[in-house]
């Protein structure tokens, strides 16, 4: 009885070797969702220092030179001065565009925050059924393997 054993590559044939596909034929890793998210978190984390300090009353916050640099750097420490506010605000933080690919890689993200609830003391209250909300439009980039918030610029109240 013959038994068949099917086709079988012999050593050396080039069957037997692994495919080498060509890096342009490759599938591209996508750092983009993993960019996207550091980038977000960046923001969010000045943010988180900006709120905080805002809440004691400060006129700076260490955590601040942690997540930004240059412009917005500038802009969250003159918002700082040593006014108290209460409350929180509520950030709704998006991507608006990715270029992962640029030098050095950069993430645009806006954020339609709603500022109802954070006020600074002495100021009157806001009505709840007014929403006040800002557009916050942020340029995070990749600094020596750190994502930073850049630039940061605040839109006109109510322009979203």
């Amino acid at each position: 009885m013959a038994m068949s054993t099917g086709c079988t590559a012999e050593e050396g044939d080039p069957a037997s070797e692994p495919l080498n596909t060509p890096s342009s034929l490759a599938i591209p890793d996508s750092p983009s969702p993993k960019a996207e998210e550091a980038a977000v978190d960046a923001y969010l984390g000045m943010m988180r220092a900006l709120v905080d300090a805002s809440l004691e009353g400060a006129e700076d916050h260490a955590d601040l030179e942690v997540y930004a640099r240059g412009q917005a750097l500038e802009l969250t420490t003159d918002m700082l001065d040593g006014a108290t506010a209460t409350g929180e605000p509520v950030l709704n933080p998006e991507v608006a565009e990715a270029r992962t690919d640029d030098d050095p890689p950069a993430v645009m993200i806006e954020d339609c925050m709603d500022n109802t609830d954070w006020v600074l003391e002495g100021e009157p209250a806001r009505d709840p059924a007014e929403r006040n909300t800002r557009l916050y439009t942020a340029t995070v980039t990749l600094v020596e393997d750190q994502w930073m918030v850049e630039e940061l610029w605040l839109g006109e109240p109510g322009a979203c």
